[in-house]
């Protein structure tokens, strides 16, 4: 018989705790703290060259997979798929960069995984934002944040991978900002 034990779940619910559990508490990041004391680097990444301005947000053609709906046009589906794709990419090269585990927060659980399946489907969820989702590199000693409106924040512990992982985001024709 299966039992329900509310301690193991609240761990289990905590990317905090998963990680300390895995001897990698130096890798979690307090987003509440301002500034986290523990980052060396961070950037964000995003398919636009800088910060919106709220009038620009509101006159682009899309600054999200929701903007996208039955009467778009081929012209803006296929220019939603090539940023997608952008993005799958660069994300692609950091599992494969990182070549360990890969912690998914995904508001739901936390996924701890070497299964590129599952963490590309979470990765694509995540730019649906269906939901958002944090993911841990764990030999990267990366947090990344895949965030709102096509702009995703990425917090480095140290700083050994920042120049690769630059070079991948401007290959894909995303931005530093």
């Amino acid at each position: 018989m299966i039992y329900f034990d509310f301690n193991n779940e609240k761990i289990l619910d905590s990317l905090k705790a998963t990680l300390t559990r895995d001897n990698l508490g130096d890798l979690y990041i307090d987003l509440q703290k301002t500034p986290p004391k523990n980052i060396k680097t961070y950037f964000s990444i995003s398919y636009f060259d800088h910060i919106l301005s709220e009038e620009e947000y509101i006159n682009e053609n899309f600054v999200c997979y929701s903007n996208i709906t039955k009467s778009s046009s081929d012209n803006l589906i296929a220019e939603m798929n090539k940023v997608m794709n952008n993005f799958l990419r660069l994300y692609d090269f950091l599992f494969d960069l990182n070549d360990d585990f890969v912690y998914i927060d995904n508001n739901s659980s936390i996924i701890k995984t070497k299964n590129k399946d599952l963490y590309v489907r979470n990765v694509i969820n995540g730019l649906k934002e269906r939901p958002l989702c944090t993911l841990v590199f764990s030999n990267l000693k990366l947090m990344v944040e895949i965030g709102y409106d096509l702009t995703h924040h990425f917090y480095f512990v140290e700083n050994t991978h920042f120049e690769k992982i630059k070079e991948m985001v401007l290959l894909n024709k995303l931005f530093i900002i």
